[in-house]
């Protein structure tokens, strides 16, 4: 029997049958690892203030992985046109979920994220709002302003810290990761619009590597990654973090610059992917580092 006539083992229809679930695809489609790191990041920015994981703090978590998910939906309702070439695999442009579907599910997510951080004491409740209201804002005004959209992203990630901190009153051991997780994001941020250049280029994008073009981009990235981590070791200057610190953010800065070198040394979608997901690792190297030295 032919290739072309071999019928599929079981296995390929039952994992077909999964991706094409609705249940999966509107799981998908919030970005639950992206959810799972706002909800380590809110975690540790209220561990580093009380060491103690209290259910205000758990309720804050909570909170920002459903604020998370319903402004990644959201995201993906207002991107589909350009995901359609950009990553014509995900579950709108698949037509694995339905945009009515998708609607309920960001409101619903978002809606639900608020009430949540509703039950905090002051000032975490105002924290949720502004989280909520900046990833619409940036969604539907924001996101082709070269920058201002990308910093913007930046700053709601290093928030998720500050509202761990607020949740238990006790924000200020939270400072140092918010700052370096708003430097981390931003520069991942514009790399994902060099990813999606393709995309919005057809769409006539106005994005920031569109704009000034790869090079000059990357000369940014690199800035950005730089003075990451020529501020990573100030922690161990004044006294906060210890030796298992730095053992972990040498780590991250070796990674770091790896990503920088691989960075100018080939920008084909693959090797970007890579690098996005290296980026991935790169969070959850210094997320550690910062709770293993508190403990």
């Amino acid at each position: 029997m032919s290739s072309k006539n071999r019928i599929p083992p079981p296995e390929a229809h039952r994992l077909y049958s999964l991706r094409a679930s609705p249940f999966l695809a509107a799981l998908e489609i919030t970005r639950p690892h992206n959810c799972a790191i706002a909800f380590a990041s809110v975690l540790l920015g209220g561990w580093l203030g009380v060491h103690l994981l209290s259910p205000p703090l758990l309720l804050a978590a909570l909170s920002a992985a459903l604020i998370m998910a319903g402004g990644n939906t959201l995201n993906d309702l207002c991107d589909i046109e350009a995901d359609r070439v950009n990553r014509p695999g995900r579950p709108l442009p698949s037509n694995r979920l339905p945009v009515w579907a998708a609607r309920m599910e960001a409101f619903g997510l978002s809606a639900l994220g608020i009430g949540t951080g509703l039950l905090l004491p002051s000032p975490a409740p105002v924290i949720a709002l502004i989280a909520a209201s900046g990833l619409v804002l940036y969604t539907t005004s924001l996101k082709g302003i070269p920058l201002l959209g990308n910093f913007l992203i930046a700053l709601l990630c290093g928030l998720t810290f500050l509202y761990g901190g607020f949740a238990v009153n006790a924000p200020l051991r939270a400072c140092i990761p918010a700052l370096f997780a708003t430097l981390f994001h931003f520069g991942r941020e514009i790399l994902k619009d060099v990813q999606d250049r393709e995309g919005d280029r057809r769409l006539a994008g106005s994005t920031l590597p569109l704009r000034w073009g790869r090079r000059n981009v990357y000369i940014l990235i690199t800035a950005i990654y730089l003075l990451l981590i020529l501020a990573t070791p100030l922690p161990l200057l004044t006294g906060d973090y210890g030796i298992r610190y730095l053992v972990l953010i040498l780590l991250l800065n070796g990674l770091l610059i790896g990503f920088v070198l691989a960075l100018w040394r080939s920008d084909t979608p693959e090797s970007l992917a890579r690098l996005s997901r290296l980026l991935k690792v790169g969070m959850v190297v210094g997320l550690s580092a910062i709770f293993i030295d508190s403990l």
